[in-house]
């Protein structure tokens, strides 16, 4: 049995054309052969480049992968489609484009992909190269569970939010901020020795590309104050999966809230820890020190930002939800519901609150078939969508799961709205009830 999986995200085409044996060649030629010496199983899809359905199994696949190598030679709706629920995992792609190809759509254009050429052999040794440079470093630091996904919304936001503080960044009055000692951004390639550190992490977090991060995190460890470096760098990295970061984090955070901080930077940063926990599947080893963290903010909490004080209970209740993944124990459901209505109570008009509740209350009733809290869930799914300023894919979703479950009348409506933010997940959803 290989002891690791690549999916490849690609067009197929019908067999007998000429994208069919294009295709066919790539994994031939170039990712089969790469791969082999490293024990990893390489499967694509079975559907074709056709108006016709993604099969949930696919979907399945590429979630679980230990890798995705992806070719946005073609423009191609499927594999942009599949490229985001990839993206949704936090789990290591990469990125492939046959030279001479189109430009890629906006959206993907700005990301880092390896140009290959096949046309000589030259050209397939250095493809077959920049595969086993991207997946040599993952295997050196062992693949991450990252089961527990998030929106694309919610991954540009967080992207958003971790390059503001990234632009924080201050160095030693002594050190210059380009004197790098990395290995630049190459595809295993020797790079300039004068890469600034920010830029290079920043690039990571762009290309979600965790050892370039790791490395950038190493370089800067020192040329920074220490506080200031958990703060602004090792939050950052922990956040995009990092087990190296997440572990950093952990053993600095009673440290980090001894410090003069402020509220809001430790609220940061519990929510970065807790993170980090529930993606390493390991929220029961943190729950002391969540607890007994949330119970030093809640002594420090007066005259705190309401909103700030509201994310103790939340992030309390991510933790109690977490554990209750990996346990079935509806306990940790009801501790998860208590955590949620102290964060209502104090901020009652975020959606994310009531979109998590729901998905307690769906949980409890599947788990209980208590059917009296599918009712509770639909109220507060029809809460948060009511808070919500546009369209969730998430939110519409789950509305839509809570719906059936319930025989609602208001599945189809919100079917159609999920569909127009949605279409592909909209029609996976609905072929999972046939």
């Amino acid at each position: 049995m290989n002891k690791y999986t690549c999916f490849v995200i690609s067009p197929i085409g019908k067999e007998g054309t000429e994208l069919y044996q294009d295709y066919k060649d790539l994994m031939e030629l170039i990712i089969v052969p790469a791969l082999e010496v490293y024990d990893i199983k390489v499967s694509r899809g079975d559907h074709f480049i056709t108006e016709e359905k993604i099969d949930t199994s696919v979907i399945q696949k590429i979630q679980d992968a230990d890798i995705c190598i992806c070719d946005i030679t073609e423009q191609n709706p499927n594999v942009y489609y599949e490229l985001g629920r990839r993206d949704e995992t936090g789990k290591p792609v990469l990125l492939l484009k046959r030279k001479g190809a189109q430009t890629s759509p906006v959206d993907i254009a700005t990301r880092r992909y390896f140009e290959y050429d096949w046309d000589n052999r030259h050209g397939i040794r250095d493809a077959q190269t920049a595969i086993r440079n991207f997946v040599e470093p993952l295997i050196e630091q062992g693949f991450e569970d990252r089961g527990k996904s998030a929106s694309l919304s919610g991954i540009a936001q967080t992207l958003s939010r971790l390059e503001r503080k990234l632009d924080r960044i201050t160095y030693g009055a002594n050190l210059n901020p380009a004197q790098g000692t990395g290995t630049g951004f190459g595809n295993g390639t020797s790079g300039k020795t004068d890469v600034d550190p920010v830029n290079k992490l920043r690039f990571a977090l762009r290309s979600r590309n965790i050892p370039l991060a790791e490395e950038a995190m190493q370089q800067l460890q020192y040329r920074m104050d220490k506080i200031k470096f958990y703060d602004q760098v090792v939050e950052q990295v922990a956040a995009m999966g990092s087990k190296m970061a997440g572990e950093m984090a952990v053993e600095m955070a009673e440290e980090f809230f001894d410090s003069d901080v402020s509220f809001h930077k430790k609220v940061e940063y519990l929510g970065c820890l807790v993170s980090y926990l529930g993606r390493a599947d390991k929220e029961q080893e943190g729950l002391e020190l969540v607890q007994k963290l949330c119970s030093r903010l809640e002594g420090e909490a007066d005259g705190e930002d309401p909103e700030d004080v509201a994310q103790i209970y939340n992030q309390l209740n991510r933790l109690y939800y977490g554990i209750y993944i990996n346990t079935d124990d509806v306990k940790w459901l009801n501790m998860a519901v208590e955590a949620l209505q102290k964060a209502l109570q104090i901020d009652p008009e975020e959606e994310a609150f009531y979109f998590n509740l729901s998905t307690c209350y769906y949980a409890y009733s599947e788990a209980t078939g208590d059917r009296s809290y599918y009712e509770k869930a639909r109220d507060a799914i029809e809460a948060c969508l009511a808070r919500d300023k546009e369209p969730n894919e998430n939110h519409l979703k789950t509305a839509c799961r809570i719906y059936r479950a319930l025989d609602d009348e208001k599945l189809g409506d919100t079917l159609a709205a999920y569909a127009k933010v949605d279409p592909y997940g909209a029609q996976l959803l609905a072929d999972s009830w046939k």
